[in-house]
């Protein structure tokens, strides 16, 4: 904003007629405000927001730049989407390994305890055993309705 304002200074000393400060405006701080449809994009009345003088070329706004704005905002907006969809794709799939993590190590505990020759080894795997379990156990109730379909 500083550079602009120097150099609307220099032309408007270089314009004696003083035509061109209708054209090269002053910029407020409310001209710089974000718009809110870019903050919020599911606010209602869109419609009805006004552009900053800047996007105004002679007096009339340019359906260029009008279409623009409004066309980088929805495609950002769709991009924010399809991030999102992306996301609850992929957290809903790692509730499903997670939870055939739990499994694979309660059957692998499962093995090392019916394999065991030793009472220790034993009773060691199937409290793992028991603990791999419970942990899928919990996923299962954590995770049900909300994860991908199992295999």
């Amino acid at each position: 904003v500083r550079s602009y304002q120097r150099a609307r200074q220099a032309i408007l000393r270089l314009d004696p007629d003083g035509n061109m400060a209708e054209k090269y405006q002053e910029i407020l701080p409310e001209d710089l405000a974000v718009s809110k449809e870019v903050t919020e994009e599911n606010r209602f009345g869109q419609g009805t927001s006004k552009l900053a003088w800047f996007w105004v070329i002679d007096g009339e706004k340019s359906q260029l730049n009008c279409c623009t704005v409004y066309r980088i905002n929805w495609l950002k907006a769709r991009a924010r989407r399809d991030r999102w969809k992306e996301e609850v794709s992929l957290v809903r799939h790692e509730m499903l390994w997670t939870g055939l993590w739990f499994e694979y190590h309660k059957k692998m505990w499962e093995q090392r305890a019916l394999q065991s020759t030793e009472p220790g080894k034993e009773a060691y795997a199937n409290k793992q055993m028991g603990l791999w379990s419970d942990f899928a156990s919990k996923a299962r109730l954590m995770f049900h309705g909300k994860q991908m379909d199992g295999i």
